[in-house]
């Protein structure tokens, strides 16, 4: 064979070992190679008579190091004798697919920010460029916890999993509001341990993911975190959610509903006359507590609501339906998972949530237990409970996606691009936007997952996660921006 020949050969080695491990490395490379190898081989004889390019030496020098590196490998193990032991090949196999689930070639970045540069602001209005600009946390790294933190996957399982599980301190008081059809609206209040570094009144108002709590992991660390450095935190609990707090109400809660959230900001307001809020929702609360600040844009409300942060919001339920059938990223595995942690809500609330609608008629039981997705479960369930003909007209009107320029205060939405629930289609209309509108702020992490954003120097992660600390550090950002302009 050529000598160019096997060069080549032992190159596209190379580049494959590269790619299947997941860098983006092994292609670009590769092409590089072929392009230019005949060209390097005419000009080897006569790079002495005059000046060589800079940036192709360097690659040139790039390329012909890791070819001696690949021949050295080749050199060392006998070909013949490594694929014909299946225990080395298998091995090598096995380490090449572990190396490219846990991305461990991705390396860590700076959170990528984006905001309308240029904005004209009335008096009095606050500068989301100012705000941004005054956390320190999005001009670092976010290094995620060695060897598994690069992963969504694994960043996704862990967020319910680490944290302050342990903690023994728990809420200071717990509230229930009744709503018009009966329903006891549970919301949950974390006193700070030491003031505010300002000395106000400020109060950070959580909104938790689907089917959470106060007493979820996640929102755990987050209170204890905000507590530590002079806020109050209120946490709504979702309807149905608490094990040992029954239903008064024949439903449980819903992916858009902001009457829950819109009730305890109305009983916060009267128990805290003179705090000021910060509005926090995850995931699909954060689908919630963006429709309700929309919706109290122009509510007494709005100047004691002095800013909103999104994070790992889907944003438009329509959009997500098909994604979220098909296998990419695993995505109809988070599904079904979804879909049975809501039936296993529904049983255990099944005397008040189920019987009645299936007395009347309203919902067909088989059907429903029989939902493996999160659509089947709402066209069975909870658009009918709900009063909507069709699943379409239910996420259309849930979806915050066409709400949120009807925001009149400042607001962050948070995204990982490795987030397996929110690919970057969901997001970037989003991104979009704040790129076009002063009031709002968009961060994308390279890593995180949904809802993990866990960080760390080694294997273990912090106890404190990249979220809690840009919370924190936003939350301090906004209020000192807000009583400036006061």
């Amino acid at each position: 064979m050529p000598e160019a020949h096997v060069q080549v050969a032992k190159f596209m080695l190379l580049a494959w070992v590269l790619k299947i491990a997941g860098s983006g490395w092994g292609k670009e490379i590769f092409i590089f190679y072929v392009r230019n190898f005949f060209k390097w081989s005419e000009r080897t004889s006569k790079e002495d008579n005059g000046p060589v390019d800079s940036s192709r030496k360097y690659k040139l020098m790039a390329v012909k190091s890791m070819m001696a590196f690949l021949e050295s490998f080749l050199n060392w193990i006998s070909l013949t004798d490594f694929w014909s032991n299946y225990v080395w090949l298998g091995a090598f196999v096995l380490i090449v697919a572990l190396i490219r689930f846990l991305n461990v070639l991705s390396y860590p970045e700076k959170p990528w920010v984006t905001y309308m540069q240029k904005t004209t602001l009335s008096k009095n209005q606050i500068s989301i460029g100012d705000m941004l600009n005054r956390c320190p946390i999005l001009n670092e790294i976010y290094s995620p916890p060695l060897l598994w933190g690069r992963n969504g996957h694994l960043q996704t399982a862990s967020y319910g999993l680490f944290g302050h599980a342990s903690l023994i301190r728990t809420y200071d008081c717990r509230h229930v509001v009744k709503l018009s059809d009966g329903a006891s609206v549970v919301f949950d209040v974390f006193e700070p341990v030491k003031p505010h570094s300002l000395r106000k009144d400020l109060t950070l108002a959580l909104c938790p993911g689907i089917a959470n709590t106060s007493e979820s992991n996640y929102i755990r660390t987050c209170v204890h975190y905000a507590q530590e450095n002079g806020y109050r935190c209120a946490v709504l609990n979702h309807l149905g959610a608490l094990k040992h707090v029954p239903l008064t109400s024949n439903r449980i809660f819903s992916y858009g509903g902001t009457e829950e959230m819109e009730e305890v900001m109305a009983r916060l307001h009267e128990l805290y006359p003179s705090t000021r809020f910060f509005c926090i929702g995850f995931s699909m609360g954060a689908n919630i507590t963006t429709r309700m600040i929309a919706k109290l844009s122009s509510d007494g409300l709005q100047h004691r609501i002095i800013a909103g942060l999104s994070v790992a919001q889907g944003y438009c339920a329509t959009s997500s339906l098909p994604l979220y059938h098909n296998w990419e990223n695993g995505r109809r595995a988070y599904n079904y998972l979804i879909t049975e942690n809501m039936k296993r809500l529904l049983r255990r609330n099944y005397d008040m949530a189920v019987a009645p609608h299936v007395r009347t008629g309203l919902i067909d039981e088989q059907h429903l237990w029989a939902a493996t997705s999160i659509m089947a479960l709402d066209d069975s369930y909870t658009r009918r409970i709900l009063g909507y003909e069709n699943v379409e007209e239910f996420y259309r009107d849930i979806s915050s996606l066409s709400v949120i320029p009807k925001i009149k205060i400042p607001m962050v939405f948070v995204n990982a691009l490795d987030d397996p629930l929110i690919p970057p289609c969901l997001w970037h209309p989003v991104r979009e936007l704040a790129a076009t509108n002063g009031h709002f702020g968009f961060v994308l992490t390279k890593h995180g997952g949904h809802l993990g954003f866990l960080e760390g120097s080694s294997i273990a992660p912090n106890s404190v996660t990249w979220l809690d600390r840009f919370i924190v550090e936003l939350a301090n950002s906004v209020a000192v921006a807000y009583y400036e302009n006061e």
